[in-house]
């Protein structure tokens, strides 16, 4: 089957909503809503795998520059530091400063260290914006991520596992499924579950967090390991 998807647009960017029609079938109607349950499915899919190598464990702290300051973009006052695309699909937050408070996804990073974020900021930048660039979800991990240097600058290119983006679409199929009452209880009456032919008994105390993660997500998931080699 041929995927169609274009880039997206959920809170950690690893299903878009064209591909959560063609893995779940499900027919997108509110693009807003529809971006807000995969966002939920997104962060419980994230609990659920655990620790990962993922590509950026660490934060990126500065004062923004003022050679390319505007109202999608921000200049990093560490230039010539990262390869172009280095931060692409991460966080910027100001926490100090012009636009504190605001939030953006980056599209693109040059080798300048100029930022292309992916909605307008209320106001542009200036050189009292204090910024910390992060990566919110467990994916990509390290090995999701190509540095390609056959040309230079060198240029990173990253991608989310299909088995990801597939756990999340059953996730979100899930989450419509048992309704909102399911995630909110206490989780006492998933002690065990019966789904054709799979079927389950967990451990005492075990149902809180194991109920809240389909089934299915839980078989695609399979294949991701962590450092120390647990097979989630």
């Amino acid at each position: 089957m041929s995927i169609q998807s274009t880039l997206p647009t959920s809170r950690r960017g690893y299903l878009s909503k064209e591909e959560l029609s063609q893995f779940a079938n499900i027919n997108v109607t509110d693009s807003v809503e529809a971006d807000d349950v995969i966002s939920q499915a997104e962060e419980m899919i994230d609990a659920w795998v655990g620790f990962q190598d993922k590509f950026m464990e660490y934060e990126v702290q500065g004062r923004a520059y003022a050679g390319a300051l505007g109202s999608i973009t921000l200049q990093l006052d560490q230039q010539g530091t990262y390869d172009v695309d280095f931060f692409k699909w991460c966080e910027i937050e100001i926490i100090g400063g012009e636009n504190v408070g605001e939030r953006r996804r980056v599209t693109g990073s040059t080798k300048e260290g100029v930022l292309t974020v992916d909605e307008d900021w209320s106001t542009a930048p200036d050189t009292t914006s204090f910024y910390r660039i992060y990566q919110l979800g467990k994916f990509p991990r390290i090995c999701d991520v190509v540095a390609y240097s056959q040309i230079q600058p060198t240029t990173y290119y990253k991608s989310i596992p299909e088995a990801v983006k597939r756990s999340v679409a059953a996730q979100v199929a899930y989450i419509i499924e048992m309704g909102d009452p399911f995630f909110s209880g206490d989780g006492s009456e998933k002690l065990s579950e019966r789904i054709g032919d799979y079927s389950y008994t967990n451990r005492p105390g075990a149902q809180g967090s194991v109920r809240l993660v389909a089934p299915k997500a839980r078989l695609l998931l399979r294949g991701i390991k962590s450092r120390v080699g647990r097979i989630v």
